[in-house]
Formats: structure tokens, sequence, C-alpha cells
């Protein structure tokens, strides 16, 4: 169960921090875990190894709550960069 709060929390500080991009690389990273945990554990493993999966993306959508909240309130600033000049 730890493990689920701690792939909750990497999503959340991911949402609340960075972009999307970022969010790529943590899924990328879970599921090589999971792929991981089934090759050394079983599939049972790599079922419960799933439920990171889901937490990383939940997570970084309470992240990304969380920073929308705290722009609008006025407690902290928009990280949109400007377009490029091409």
């Amino acid at each position: 169960m730890w493990v689920i709060a701690l792939h909750f929390g990497a999503g959340a500080v991911a949402g609340a921090m960075f972009n999307i991009r970022t969010l790529l690389v943590l899924v990328a990273v879970v599921v090589l875990e999971c792929l991981a945990a089934g090759l050394a554990n079983g599939l049972t493993a790599a079922l419960y190894s799933v439920g990171g999966l889901v937490a990383v993306q939940a997570g970084y959508l309470a992240g990304i709550m969380v920073r929308g909240v705290l722009e609008r309130a006025g407690l902290a600033q928009s990280s949109v960069r400007p377009e490029h000049q091409r």
C-alpha cells in the first residue's frame, strides 16, 4: 500500500510543478517497474504494480488541480511559457 502512496505523491509533485512530458517519463518508469515485477514474481505482482501506474496518473491530475487552485487564489504564478518566435 505504501508503494501506491509513493507513486501518488510523485505524480502529485510532477503535476504541480512540471509539464506533461514529465508524466510520460514517470509512466514509462512505472511500466518498466511493472514488467520487472512480473518477470521476477509472476503475474500477480505485475497486476499489483499496475496500481502504481494508476496512482501516478491520478496524482498528476491532483497536482494539476492543486496548482490551478493556487494560481486562482494568487498564491502561485502560471508556468506557461511564451510561444517561440519563428
